[in-house]
This record gives structure tokens, sequence and C-alpha cells, in this order.
């Protein structure tokens, strides 16, 4: 009984073996991808490789367990995006640019070759995209750049990028300036001078206020005292009447807490005599 128990652990351990090896031999390829087949590391032969017309070679493919690797790379049109790259102008404005690329992957050999993983492309490509929008857009003016197509740029920028990127089994097949704004010192810049030009019209719009306000009261103040000198040929004694309590009112309307005013004046003074009822 136990000998039977130990043969069936043998035989379990190798089906488990047979299945495990079954299942690392054998590479689901898509429609949509290209896979490299390296041994220990180095590419020996690519399933479903990209050719421009050719068959679709999506299926099923073997390799070594353990020895070979599957590595998966996309087969159709890929787009990259390089936001916020510094360039300067040919009129020494600093600019933040984005640039959208879309490449395809044409030699899958190479690009293990050079990068060893497909990851590794983003980075590369980034780097490449500030060395050819320096080098083309550097002579342009910032109305230049800001163009669509950066002024007939974008075809020598595409050329250029292309030219560096087959190196790597990558062919560009379109490169488009996308967003232009000022640098930072430049934002900065535009923002100190809105915000003068802000202080500076809220400035004139308080001095016209004050003015108005001013030839208001002035106007207010002739238009009075023309009413008051024509009321003071019609009804004399209300007129000082009248004089009189502004002279009231203006000695002690705001008396100093301090210091408060007083007025020292015989009991038959006429200034009091519209205040005894006379």
């Amino acid at each position: 009984m136990t000998r039977q128990i130990a043969t069936n652990r043998v035989l379990w351990f190798f089906a488990a073996l047979a299945v495990l090896l079954a299942a690392s031999s054998v590479v689901v390829v898509d429609e949509g991808e290209q896979v490299v087949i390296a041994r220990l590391g180095e590419p020996v032969r690519v399933a479903n490789r990209f050719r421009a017309g050719g068959p679709s070679g999506a299926g099923v493919v073997f390799k070594l367990p353990f020895i070979e690797q599957a590595i998966h790379l996309d087969r159709g049109l890929k787009g990259y995006s390089a936001g916020n790259q510094k360039v300067r102008s040919g009129d020494a404005q600093d600019l933040l640019v984005d640039a959208d690329v879309t490449y395809r992957i044409i030699d899958p050999v190479r690009l293990v070759n050079r990068l060893g993983s497909p990851e590794r492309l983003d980075g590369e490509l980034g780097s490449l995209v500030g060395v050819i929008l320096g080098g083309r857009l550097s002579p342009l003016s910032a109305a230049e750049i800001a163009l669509p197509g950066s002024g007939g740029a974008a075809p020598l920028l595409r050329a250029d990028l292309d030219s560096r990127t087959r190196a790597l089994g990558v062919q560009v097949v379109d490169f488009r300036i996308g967003r232009v704004m000022p640098g930072d010192a430049a934002l900065q810049l535009a923002y100190d001078i809105m915000q003068g030009r802000h202080l500076r019209e809220a400035d004139e719009v308080a001095a016209r206020q004050i003015a108005s306000a001013r030839q208001t009261r002035a106007q207010v103040a002739a238009e009075t005292a023309g009413i008051m000198q024509a009321s003071a040929g019609k009804d004399p004694e209300f007129y000082d009447f009248w004089r009189a309590l502004r002279s009231y009112t203006y000695v002690f309307e705001n008396p100093d807490p301090k210091n408060p005013p007083s007025i020292v004046i015989p009991p038959g003074s006429s200034y009091l005599r519209h205040f005894n009822g006379q």
C-alpha cells in the first residue's frame, strides 16, 4: 500500500512537470502583436513580424521551456506624447512645446538588441524629441513656432526623428506640434504686467469717481447757495435763522472730546435771538 502511494506521487509529479513544460513551451501570438523569441537573451526568431501588406502570422508558436523567452511588442501604430518640452525661440522666448509622435516597430530584433525591452522605448523617444525640437525650432520666432505645423517645421521634425529611430528598429510615421505655451518666466512676466495694468486701471477708475463726487458736491453746493440767496430776498428773517442754525451746527456737530468747543455770548446777543423765541 505504501509502495502504491509512493508510485502515485511520482506519477503525479511527472504529470505536473509535463503540464508545466508544455505550458511554458507554448506562446499565443495575437494579430496586433509581434513576438521575439530570445534564447538566453539573444533573439533567434520573430513570430508575426510586421510586413506592409504581408499576411498575419498570429497563432500558436513553440519555444524551448526555460531556455527561450517570448518578448511581446506591438505590431500596429503606436502613439507617444512628449509634453512640456523646453524650447528657446530665435527671438529669445522661452516656450513649452507639446509634441505627438506616431510610430511603428518595423525591426523588433534590432529594438530588442538595442534596448533589451520595449518598455524603454518611450524614454528613448522622449530624449530624441527634446533634441530635435531644440535643433529645428530654435532658429524660428515664437510666433512661427505657434503656427500650425510650426511654420513648415513639422515634416523636417518627422524626418529628423525617423532617421534617429531607425537605429532602434522604429519607423516614425507622423510628428505633430501640439500646444505651445510661454515658459514659467514668461508666464510670470505676463502675470506681473497684467496685474500692474489692473492696478493702474483701478486707480484711474477711483480717481474718476473721486473727481465725479467732488464735481457733484460742488454742483449741489452751488445750487444750494443759489436757492438760499433767492430765498433770502423773499424771506430775510428765515434766512437769518438758517445762517444761525448752520453756524451752530458747524461748531458743535463734531466736537473734539478732549477740547470741546464753547461760545461765550452775552445774553442780549443777536446771535441767540432765534433760540430765545425772539
